[in-house]
């Protein structure tokens, strides 16, 4: 054989290669089509669970921040009117002259520490 017949059966061998593998039939495209959907629901699924479980646990730390900034503030109130409470009580002591004066001023200071003691305890229930 000549090089210009190898070079004619080849390029008879190529153009029918190519006209051979050149379209899907009506099936395989289906078939991929079908294919293409069923991966794309599944990766839009996968999204939605994924964004769902990042929803959910955002709104769980919101209301744990939440939780936690309310018994603060119930706590600072509580120490603040307890210790309102014992101002007002060390002036109505002042009236009062010698040992109870001495006795009225460390009843108040007892009710302080009391009143924070429990606000404290409060606090700490909430964490």
């Amino acid at each position: 054989m000549t090089i210009r017949n190898i070079v004619a059966v080849l390029g008879v061998a190529s153009l029918v290669l190519l006209v051979g593998c050149g379209r899907e039939t009506t099936a395989e495209t289906a078939k991929d089509v079908s294919q293409a959907r069923q991966e794309a629901t599944k990766e839009i699924t996968d999204a939605r669970v994924d964004a769902a479980t990042k929803l959910a646990d955002a709104k769980s730390d919101a209301s744990k921040d939440v939780t936690d900034t309310a018994a603060k503030g119930s706590y600072d109130v509580a120490v603040t009117e307890a210790e309102a409470s014992h101002k007002i009580a060390v002036e109505q002591c002042e009236t009062l002259t010698g040992d109870g004066r001495a006795t009225c001023k460390s009843s108040a200071d007892d009710a302080l520490a009391s009143a924070k003691e429990g606000a404290a305890q409060r606090y700490k229930t909430t964490q």
